[in-house]
């Protein structure tokens, strides 16, 4: 069973109000496809816009892969948000996780 894996990492000023996170998304075979995304924790747009940006790199990977598997965007957008908020206090120090597909 193939899985789509996504390294993320926290970059920018970790003290600043602003996250910022690096997202690369993978699956078997397939070349990676790597999302930079930014948010103000107290903007829930700026949050929906990372969340979608994260989606379409997502879906974007898997397609490439040439997978007919097709998770919804709300399981993407669920493990683009685990993943960002498994580093969130890791100091930049990137995290694996996977998505069965």
């Amino acid at each position: 069973m193939a899985e789509l894996r996504c390294t993320a990492r926290r970059v920018g000023d970790l003290e600043s109000r602003n996250e910022e996170y690096e997202l690369v998304f993978s699956v078997d075979g397939s070349p990676e496809r790597a999302a930079r995304v930014g948010y103000q924790a107290a903007r829930a747009y700026e949050i929906n816009e990372a969340l979608e940006a994260c989606v379409e790199a997502a879906r974007r990977t898997i397609e490439e892969a040439g997978l007919s598997a097709r998770p919804t965007d709300e399981a993407l957008s669920q493990f683009a948000w685990r993943a960002m908020q498994s580093v969130k206090y890791e100091d930049g120090s990137p995290k694996t996780s996977s998505l069965p597909l």
